[in-house]
């Protein structure tokens, strides 16, 4: 066998070779195969990757302009991320004279070297360390049947981050880090998204909204609304209406689409241009600029008419709702699954990262259930005997561990919620108020945002929405109230809801009505829990249940909805840390 005496071209020299070949339309499925391969290696490949496209592209271009200025012969361009790059045949050139073609000659000599050296110049910007980006990733496909080949730098738009959004007839769940379809239809229909385009423009979008990413810097609203940051590198990012266009020209606008077509523009900070899509584009209605503090109306019919000036700024969303964010636990692999190690939080717009032991912890001082037994659950390797000894152990499966398998299950509860002070403490079990009541080891002062962090298991069977409860001051005052929580911040169907890796589930011989019954009460020795389950969470706001800012708060009492036949089961209760 043969064997060419020919170097092994470098990395970079073979990354630079199969660029070329990208543009020029000759890549081989081979290759291909090959320039995908190196593309995964690194953020870094993929950067010089982008930058030798741009060279590649480039010196075309510069080439075409060059031949067209001197022969006038237009030549075919192939603009980046647009068109596909089709491998021409020879051309067909004027006859020239020796004069011409000597003149010729020395200019090309000139621009070669003028090519050269910016060649040289990009090359050494490439190899300067640069921090990712968000456009760091090069889909190349492959060839098609006429050799030619698309090129398309990707992610245009990214999902940041959602709080309880659901989309209407996705065939998967979207994700925080997810790369939305470009020219595709999403129906929000509930919750809150942000997208961030790779240009750096953020967008808040709340439900219900219908909506379409054409590319980083243009999006079609369809109905619904939205509040866009378009940072300094951002500029010219537009929103698209039925009638109108909304052009950024820093920093802050809000749009609003009725279904009527009609939308409602308005200016928070820097200007916006506002464009009619009906009106002529000579018309001296076609188009204005508005600054901070303006707004106007474009209706179904495309004519742009002032607004009114009060509520400007009242809806526009700089951040999402707070919330519970996501949490981590330890995986099943691990010596101890399923622990809790930290809670993510925004308060007050501002996202705070909790660990688990900076969490206040309580005391469970009240406990009764209503008809239903199963009120007890720990890891699948932690089996509770069968006979209790007395000891509080089992309350602190929920107030002492931090294990998201372990917990006091299944409390009693009211349709109605309470309006006065519960019975923790009736001489007659019985006549105790059903459901359950803790107490801080420490007042948790009222802050902006959540100030306890809630968690449910849930099994993946039950409403994804999670089982509502009640929760109530211990003792009521003027002003105090019953707050019911429908739905959580993190869902069954949200990603951020981690999969228990199993649990243990026991059946007592009646429901338990007492703390004392609780830890002497005989049970079924337990059970492996067939149905998989996941833990979801939510945040408590105390200034929801009427307490005023700043106000301390120590004991709090908690009740099932009841309004159908799964009941709350949490986990994991955590007071946060006091914020400004």
């Amino acid at each position: 066998m043969n064997q060419s005496n020919d170097p092994k071209p470098t990395r970079d020299e073979l990354l630079s070779q199969l660029a070329a070949r990208v543009v020029t339309g000759e890549l081989t499925p081979a290759e291909h195969q090959q320039l995908q391969n190196l593309l995964l290696e690194s953020p870094e490949t993929r950067r010089e990757y982008l930058l030798l496209l741009d060279i590649e592209y480039g010196l075309r271009q510069i080439s075409a302009d060059h031949e067209q200025s001197e022969d006038g012969v237009p030549l075919s361009r192939a603009p980046f991320r647009q068109s596909p790059v089709s491998q021409s045949g020879p051309s067909q050139s004027p006859s020239l004279s020796p004069a011409t073609s000597k003149n010729r000659k020395i200019r090309r000599l000139a621009f070669g070297l003028g090519i050269a050296l910016s060649i040289a110049g990009l090359i050494a910007f490439v190899s300067w360390p640069k921090s990712p980006g968000p456009a760091d990733l090069a889909i190349v496909d492959p060839p098609s049947g006429d050799g030619s080949q698309v090129v398309e730098v990707l992610p245009e738009m990214t999902l940041v981050q959602t709080a309880r959004a659901r989309f209407f007839g996705e065939p998967s769940t979207l994700s925080v880090g997810d790369v939305l379809t470009l020219n595709h239809d999403y129906a929000l229909v509930e919750g809150s998204i942000q997208l961030r385009s790779s240009l750096g423009a953020e967008m808040i979008i709340p439900a219900p909204a219908v909506f379409l990413v054409h590319s980083a810097d243009r999006v079609a609203l369809k109905v619904g609304s939205c509040s866009v940051y378009a940072p300094d590198g951002a500029e010219g990012f537009r929103v698209i209406t039925p009638q109108a266009e909304v052009i950024d020209k820093g920093t802050r606008f809000r749009v609003k689409v009725s279904e009527s077509g009609s939308s409602n523009v308005e200016v928070i900070e820097g200007a916006a241009e506002v464009l009619s899509l009906s009106e002529p584009q000579a018309s001296p209605t076609a188009g204005m600029l508005l600054s901070a503090g303006e707004g106007r109306v474009i209706d179904s019919q495309g004519s742009i008419l002032p607004r009114g000036l009060g509520e400007i700024g009242k809806f526009y969303q700089s951040s999402l709702p707070d919330r519970v964010v996501n949490y981590s636990a330890s995986g099943p692999d691990e010596d101890v699954p399923d622990r809790l190690l930290n809670v993510t939080v925004q308060r007050g717009g501002q996202v705070h990262k909790y660990d688990v032991d900076e969490l206040i912890g309580f005391d469970l001082i009240h406990f009764k259930a209503d008809s239903n037994s199963s009120n007890l659950t720990t890891p699948l390797n932690d089996r509770d005997p069968r006979d209790g000894d007395g000891s509080r152990d089992r309350a602190t499966r929920l107030d002492r561990g931090t294990l998201l398998s372990a917990g006091i299950l299944n409390p009693g509860g009211s349709r109605e919620p309470l309006t006065s002070d519960p019975d923790a403490t009736h001489k007659d079990p019985a006549q105790r108020t059903p459901g359950f009541a803790i107490r801080f080891q420490q007042p948790i002062v009222n802050s902006n945002g959540p100030d306890i962090v809630f968690f449910d298991l849930q099994v993946i069977h039950h409403p994804e929405s999670g089982d509502a409860f009640h929760v109530s001051p211990m003792h009521f005052a003027t002003g105090l109230k019953t707050h019911t929580i429908t739905k959580y911040d993190i869902s069954l169907a949200d990603s951020a809801a981690l999969r228990l890796s199993g649990f243990r589930l026991y059946r007592f011989t009646s429901a338990i009505k007492s703390l004392k019954q609780l830890s002497t009460a005989r049970h079924d020795g337990g059970h492996p829990h067939a149905v998989p389950a996941k833990v979801i969470a939510v945040g408590i706001d105390l200034s929801d249940l009427g307490y005023p800012p700043g106000a301390k708060v120590q004991e709090l009492f908690f009740q099932d909805v009841l309004d159908d036949g799964n009941q709350v089961d949490p986990v994991f209760i955590g007071g946060l840390p006091p914020i400004s």
